[in-house]
């Protein structure tokens, strides 16, 4: 990713501009590094990976309308190759961030930038191992389109309904594939197809936190799900 004869596109996301700016000017010392945009907060960063479609996302944890943490399992299934750097001052400190949460690297903020370079070097060397592509087959699509809307129409009322009032992960990581899924069949429909392929690429935590979701689901929204809930629940591992 990221513009060809230039350096590896890098996001930044992060509320304070001021970290914005510095991490900016950082990172643009480096001529195999380019940074392709800047987001304030989770949702953000999640529309400007799908625009700009960076090598890499330097993500901070604490911020308004979506924080860093339940961006990153929405975005293991809308860009699965996409390298997450954490850069927090909550690393090691309070967040636990494991399973879907999981970042592909941590750097705590107030350290020598140089580190955080290096690290986001070293992700970039090498295509993250845990890339999973899952065929769900040939869906008619009507019935999928209405799975999608059911899905976008009690999302956030699931979401609201986990206990403390916080979505979790694996609902995240849920959400996630049902945008991917969502794109897909938009498509197939605006070309007057009756039918299409489906896949989700994935990363396989990600995968199995909304395999997990999928089965908490209540029985009645979950039939709602259908062909799209029996077809992931078909390929998507334990």
């Amino acid at each position: 990713m990221g513009i060809a004869g230039r350096g590896a596109g890098v996001l930044i996301a992060d509320d304070k501009a001021d970290i914005r700016m510095l991490l900016a000017a950082r990172l643009g010392l480096d001529p195999e590094l380019e940074v392709v945009g800047e987001a304030s907060n989770g949702a953000e960063a999640i529309t400007k990976v799908g625009e700009l479609r960076p090598a890499a996302l330097i993500l901070d944890l604490q911020m308004p309308v979506m924080s860093g943490e339940e961006a990153i399992p929405i975005l293991r299934s809308l860009a699965p190759e996409l390298r997450i750097l954490v850069f927090s001052a909550y690393v090691g400190v309070e967040k636990d961030l494991s399973g879907s949460w999981c970042p592909d690297a941590e750097i705590a903020k107030g350290g020598d930038l140089t580190l955080l370079v290096r690290e986001v070097h070293r992700l970039l060397d090498d295509r993250p191992c845990d890339v999973l592509e899952l065929d769900l087959g040939v869906l008619e699509v009507p019935a999928a389109a209405s799975a999608v809307a059911t899905w976008s129409r009690h999302q956030q009322e699931i979401r609201q309904a986990v206990p403390n009032g916080g979505p979790t992960a694996d609902l995240l990581a849920l959400t996630g594939i049902f945008l991917s899924l969502s794109d897909q069949v938009r498509a197939a429909a605006i070309h007057g197809l009756g039918a299409c392929q489906l896949r989700v690429v994935t990363r396989r935590a990600a995968a199995c936190g909304a395999r997990r979701a999928l089965r908490g689901l209540e029985m009645e929204l979950a039939a709602g799900l259908d062909p799209l809930r029996c077809s992931l629940l078909a390929v998507l591992p334990d």
